[in-house]
């Protein structure tokens, strides 16, 4: 079934590109990863290497439709699409990452089903709530007018049993100007995740594991997650250099926790000579806050319950080839020191 899914979107790629310029816009990224771990629960330290590949075409039937499917490298997972070499030379998997319908309703709304991008705002990219290459599965309506934009998404989560989890989302905001170098971007949404209580993580996460929630003695969850959500943004220029800066906060509470219900991060980015950016966070997730299975999968070595730094050095060595050091010094289970190095190449086209 995957050969015949890549044939055929190769097929389709390629006669259109032939047949109508400009009808399929084909893109493509490459990540090589080099991630040092040091993990003092595991008395080990662990070197790997690890790749990421995405193959994507953008189809345009008409003004207002666009039909969007992506292709990435796989290991069964909801929040990465990284592979990891080194198992005896065997062939590696992909799977379908995206593949969605995007329909403007009119110029100020539009409607997304299927699998897609996160379409929710997140300050500088936070994945508080949900890790960067989370690509949730359902509908959305968009709604942007002027300074202000909504979103509503339903999203189906899980169905290995009769009560499949589902996740709801609903997302207001302000955007505005203060002149060419000052903005802000202001967000308030609540996330809804239901029918987690009371259930073994067997039934719910793609792996069976709980990722730092808490349980109960029969292995269940003891909460459901009921998340309100606040992120905003500040761009301005500081210094006698004018340094492009990005001041950013997230802040979540899950109201269906009675306690460790709380999270936030806080942090900087700097733009340096329109070249070395240097991005800086600090970040306190409580166990309760968020549903773990979703979250970042490498701050604290994945899902909730951590806090710490993390820092982010970027430099782009062409307009298409940039290379990124991460550095995270955190507290895993908000007590085990926990270190991570990432070097990332990455190519995009």
């Amino acid at each position: 079934m995957k050969q015949l899914l890549v044939a055929a979107i190769t097929t389709l790629i390629f006669f259109n590109v032939s047949a109508e310029q400009n009808t399929v816009k084909v893109n493509y990224d490459f990540r090589y990863r080099y991630e040092y771990t040091d993990d003092e629960s595991k008395g080990t330290k662990r070197r790997q290497n690890r790749i990421r590949v995405r193959l994507g075409a953008e189809y345009k039937p008409t003004e207002k439709l666009e039909i969007k499917i992506r292709l990435a490298t796989a290991e069964e997972n909801s929040t990465s699409a990284n592979q990891t070499l080194g198992h005896d030379f065997s062939l590696s998997d992909i799977g379908m990452d995206q593949f969605y319908i995007d329909y403007a309703i009119d110029q100020n709304s539009k409607l997304v089903i299927g699998k897609q991008s996160n379409p929710f705002f997140r300050s500088n990219k936070s994945q508080v709530i949900f890790d960067g290459d989370f690509n949730p599965e359902g509908m959305v309506y968009q709604f942007k007018k002027g300074m202000y934009f909504s979103t509503l998404g339903v999203f189906s989560y899980d169905k290995k049993s009769s009560e499949s989890v589902s996740i709801d989302g609903f997302q207001i905001g302000l955007s505005n100007s203060f002149n060419n170098t000052t903005s802000f971007k202001v967000a308030l949404a609540q996330y809804k995740f239901d029918k987690i209580k009371g259930r073994p993580a067997s039934e719910i996460t793609w792996n069976g594991k709980i990722f730092g929630n808490p349980i109960d003695a029969n292995g269940n969850y003891l909460n459901n997650f009921n998340i309100t959500n606040i992120s905003a943004e500040i761009k301005a220029t500081i210094g006698t250099r004018s340094i492009p800066t990005l001041f950013f906060i997230d802040m979540v509470n899950n109201k269906d926790a009675e306690d460790h219900e709380r999270g936030f991060q806080a942090g900087i980015r700097l733009n340096f000579n329109q070249l070395w950016k240097v991005t800086y966070l600090y970040k306190d997730v409580e166990k309760n806050a968020v549903f773990g299975a979703l979250v970042d999968s490498t701050f604290g070595g994945g899902g909730a319950g951590h806090k710490g730094h993390q820092m982010i050095i970027s430099y782009p060595l062409s307009k298409k080839v940039i290379l990124d050091f991460s550095w995270f010094d955190n507290k895993k289970k908000m007590e085990i020191d926990y270190q991570k190095a990432l070097l990332d190449f990455k190519y995009k086209f």
